[in-house]
């Protein structure tokens, strides 16, 4: 199988696959910054490089495309792979705009399959969480909490552009907010938030926290907020949580584990079945093999869904879905 790569960001689960040796792969710029492409490219030892995707996707002519673009511009090279009939999977946001989630919408047919990286649906914690849900482990979801923290590091200049960044409810939260409809198996019904920049003004329009109130299906309320302000001396980059209050029991997410409080006590739980690996998982449903996870119409909801909560933040209303 020949699998193409776009861009220089993200790329952490197809490139595993590459590590079998029975995949041949193909790297080419965003056009946004082509530097962080190619250096990703050669850390990877590939020696097959194009400047620019249309040159990659013509000459290769890949089965498959993995995109990690500048976040706000993951949407165009999306485009560009499905207006050739290949299927495509990519790092979130998928459409940075209403324009550029309408041409996906009209692109995705046939084989040109639309599968975005939401890894949480793969990890066994997460797993173990929504598969007590459909038990009725919990009753009835009745309030639901996540949070996403980041370490900031060093991040690129273009952090602090709209257009560039996408805004960090698309690019954080929307983990968060993706494991709640996952886990719950509810979707929001209606959204509110509010975001602000108070630590890192120097990347004036990226908000280095938000937060975000949901209705669900059945009357459940999410709450989920999202932050850079993870300190740099803690173990791990990230800090992913999960709280769902039930009417007869409460589910934690944290620290890698999944635990259950119910009329029984308290234990740790473990998914039904062991989880297929999150790469494996994502190339079988772009290439229409299993889509009990992943697919183009989730991908495809999932992100009007991210930017209607963006345009509940950012005007601070209730926005209804």
């Amino acid at each position: 199988m020949k699998i193409g790569f776009i861009g220089g960001h993200g790329h952490h689960y197809l490139t595993e696959i590459l590590r079998d040796g029975d995949h041949d792969a193909a790297w080419a710029g965003d056009a946004h910054d082509n530097d962080a492409a190619r250096a990703k490219c050669d850390r990877l030892g590939l020696t097959a490089w194009y400047d620019d995707a249309r040159s990659m996707l013509e000459r290769f002519r890949p089965d498959v495309v993995n995109i990690g673009a500048v976040y706000g511009y993951n949407g165009d090279a999306i485009a560009e792979v499905l207006e050739r009939g290949i299927p495509v999977v990519s790092d979130k946001p998928v459409a940075a705009t209403e324009a550029q989630l309408e041409r996906l919408r009209r692109l995705v047919t046939g084989d040109a399959r639309l599968i975005t990286e939401f890894p949480f649906r793969s990890r066994p914690p997460f797993r173990a969480a929504h598969d007590a849900v459909l038990a009725g482990r919990v009753g009835d979801p009745v309030l639901a909490t996540a949070q996403k923290s980041y370490r900031f590091n060093a991040r690129p200049a273009w952090f602090g552009d709209r257009a560039a960044y996408g805004g960090t409810m698309l690019w954080v939260a929307s983990h968060a907010i993706d494991a709640i409809e996952y886990v719950t198996g509810r979707r929001f019904i209606r959204v509110t938030g509010r975001g602000g920049n108070v630590a890192k003004p120097e990347y004036a329009e990226m908000e280095d926290h938000c937060v975000l109130i949901g209705e669900l299906e059945g009357g459940a309320t999410a709450v989920v907020h999202a932050d850079y302000l993870r300190p740099s001396g803690a173990e791990t980059h990230g800090d992913d949580r999960l709280r769902l209050a039930g009417s007869t029991g409460v589910l934690e997410v944290r620290d890698g584990a999944c635990s259950l409080i119910d009329i029984s006590g308290n234990s740790v739980i473990h998914p039904a079945a062991t989880p297929v690996p999150v790469g494996r998982a994502l190339l079988a449903a772009a290439l229409g093999h299993d889509t009990s996870l992943y697919g183009t119409e989730r991908s495809l909801r999932t992100a009007a869904l991210l930017l209607a909560c963006r345009r509940a933040a950012d005007d601070e209303t209730w926005v209804q879905l």
